[in-house]
């Protein structure tokens, strides 16, 4: 379990194929409303500073992504396997409230602007929503064509989130060592570690037992990859996040260290995720010792 108080780089465990992970205790124990414990008035004489704020609302931002992600991913195969419905449903809710938190932090800001997002234009809203009520129904088609290898996907680009989100909660603290929100992040990375732990484990086991969802899942990666929710936001913003949090010898080392990580798990080697996503927004990524490096 990580300590409370310092987020650490990404690294991965030894496979347990996620066999203990208690479903039942997980959702017993889910985490609802931070309101009580948020030390707002902290932020009064100690304020975040604006790259900070900016960063806390894209994360908010994609935690609300949330529940859009839940819909397409209901409508495939993994609504027949209860175990992993039963955990989403309740990583759900703890993200739901940890969007819930951010916003509450940036309220406590008033002088905080968030940047515009086109997205929440009417022209654009409307192209969206229309979108949004044809996507369901193709998700739907593809994947129950495919079957349940179609899951290794899933929770493979969710173990991967988890651990981007990981390193970015690592790199914000190191930016800003404010206290309040040291504390604040170290418990939100504490209730992660459990979506970690059993993403890590469902990923590991079902990409073990097929090859056919080892090589659907490495094509997926490697044609359209991004932290889920990403492109729902601005470019400059998701540049402004890839810079800002892996643009310095510290951020880059812990980027890489999830490219390792995806490196270990069965038939992924070699994507280099990170890398091409940093490639793709002209963010520049080099090695600790600065002697690689990827334009």
């Amino acid at each position: 379990m990580t300590d409370s108080t310092h987020p650490v780089t990404p690294r991965i465990s030894a496979p347990t194929g996620g066999g203990d992970f208690d479903i039942r205790e997980y959702t017993r124990t889910a985490a609802g409303s931070h309101e009580a414990t948020l030390p707002l008035g902290a932020f009064a004489e100690h304020p975040l500073k604006p790259a900070t704020l900016r960063a806390l609302a894209y994360l908010r931002d994609l935690e609300q992504f949330t529940m859009h992600h839940m819909r397409d991913v209901l409508v495939t195969p993994s609504h027949k396997d209860a175990r992993l419905t039963a955990f989403l449903a309740t990583w759900a809710f703890e993200k739901y409230w940890i969007a819930d938190a951010y916003d509450r932090i940036l309220k406590a800001h008033e002088n905080f602007v968030p940047a515009k997002n086109r997205a929440r234009l009417a022209v654009v809203r409307f192209v969206r929503e229309f979108a949004d009520r044809i996507s369901p129904i193709i998700t739907a088609i593809r994947a129950n064509l495919i079957g349940e290898d179609v899951i290794a996907g899933t929770v493979t680009r969710s173990y991967i989130d988890e651990l981007v989100n990981r390193a970015a909660y690592s790199q914000i603290i190191k930016k800003d060592p404010n206290v309040a929100l040291t504390e604040i992040l170290g418990r939100f990375q504490v209730l992660r570690e459990r979506h970690l732990r059993f993403f890590e484990g469902e990923t590991l086991r079902r990409l073990e037992e097929s090859v056919s969802a080892r090589k659907l899942t490495r094509s997926s990666l490697r044609k359209s990859w991004a932290p889920t929710g990403t492109s729902e936001q601005p470019t400059q913003e998701t540049r402004f996040m890839m810079t800002y949090l892996f643009g310095d010898a510290s951020g880059r080392a812990d980027a890489l260290g999830v490219d390792r990580v995806v490196d270990t798990l069965p038939g992924l080697a070699g994507l280099d995720l990170m890398k091409r996503q940093a490639r793709r927004l002209g963010v520049r990524l080099v090695t600790a010792d600065h002697t690689k490096a990827t334009a």
